[in-house]
């Protein structure tokens, strides 16, 4: 095939598959996860097929089995955690709006004296008075309401927690048909190309879902320990909670070191020294985390550079919204894949006719 050929191919696939992404981003959840966890167990039902000589099916019913009993268990026992520790920290809300406005609130007041500008010299009238506050805080609570009551939100969720293991089992079960027979209802003029680019979209989801995985665990257990030991009050839940939220590039950290400076403020108020310790802990993670975790279980896999990464951050979360911004990274690591081998093929179709 050409490479004008193969430009055209990659154009009118690239279209098509955002097209459809984009008609059913409401509901394509469930899909995208059952999709990653099958192709994150898919090389152990191959293993268990390989070394035991048992039918796919077999393997792929004792895998599911075995994942989901490990995942209610876990949730068992973590999920409470996270409850308990949710509840407390909503709970010291009102401790620490009180400590904000005996502390710090009359130092802003008088900063605004000064420039000429007149506000409420109590916080909490501020708040009740406020249109913003008001308005926005009503905002929120309606469109939570909407969101958790929405039949989209219900759909997903019922989804996840009853469609997903069937999905799971029948991608694991019939995983290498389904490649075969999607190659074999395209264009023969394209089933070569599109074997091959389908090879290199299994190997970047998979090495980012592995190398993803491996990365919120050791951050998880890094910043949670790290901020337990340190006194931050909910230092644990706040640290975990960082670690699970990497996987959203850099508005997890953001979120986690933001939610941590502000306990921290509350907690000890602006002493420098535990300020200080607490930035040392997610700075280190930073460095950690971009420098060798990153480079080492996603980006060798994936070999997308950060660029690329930060390009396709805005770029699908324009397009999907919240989720475009969850999975931008393999996602991007799709589309580089896809370019890369078409712009290698024409380098060394070039070569060949020089």
């Amino acid at each position: 095939m050409k490479v004008k050929d193969k430009a055209i191919f990659l154009i009118i696939f690239s279209i098509i598959t955002l097209f459809l992404l984009y008609k059913i981003r409401l509901f394509i959840t469930p899909f995208i996860l059952s999709i990653a966890i099958a192709n994150l167990l898919n090389p152990l039902v191959n293993f268990f097929i390989k070394k035991y000589k048992v039918s796919r099916v077999v393997v792929a019913s004792i895998i599911v089995g075995v994942f989901f009993v490990i995942f209610v268990v876990f949730c068992a026992l973590f999920i409470p955690f996270l409850y308990s520790q949710s509840i407390a920290l909503l709970n010291s809300v009102p401790e620490y709006l009180e400590y904000f406005s005996t502390n710090f609130y009359s130092n802003i007041v008088e900063f605004f004296s000064k420039i000429n500008i007149e506000i409420e010299h109590d916080f909490f009238d501020l708040v009740k008075n406020n249109q913003f506050f008001t308005d926005g805080s009503g905002m929120l609570v309606g469109f939570l309401a909407k969101a958790i009551n929405s039949t989209t939100f219900i759909i997903n969720i019922l989804s996840i927690i009853f469609i997903m293991p069937v999905l799971i089992f029948y991608l694991l079960k019939d995983w290498n048909s389904i490649i075969s027979k999607v190659i074999f209802f395209l264009p023969k003029k394209y089933s070569y190309q599109t074997k091959n680019i389908l090879i290199l979209i299994d190997k970047a989801i998979s090495g980012f879902v592995r190398g993803q995985i491996n990365v919120c665990l050791i951050l998880a257990l890094y910043y949670g320990i790290l901020l337990g030991i340190l006194g931050l009050n909910n230092g644990i839940f706040i640290g975990i909670l960082t670690g699970f939220l990497s996987f959203v590039p850099y508005i997890g950290y953001g979120i986690g070191i933001t939610l941590a400076i502000i306990v921290a403020i509350f907690q000890w108020g602006f002493s420098l020294f535990d300020l200080g310790l607490v930035l040392v802990v997610y700075l280190l993670g930073q460095i950690i985390e971009s420098s060798f975790l990153v480079p080492n279980l996603i980006g060798k896999k994936i070999n997308l550079h950060p660029l690329w990464m930060i390009f396709g951050i805005f770029f699908f979360g324009s397009i999907f919204g919240f989720l475009g911004v969850i999975f931008s990274i393999p996602l991007t690591a799709i589309s580089a894949s896809i370019i890369r081998y078409v712009f290698n093929n024409k380098y060394n179709q070039k070569l060949n006719n020089d």
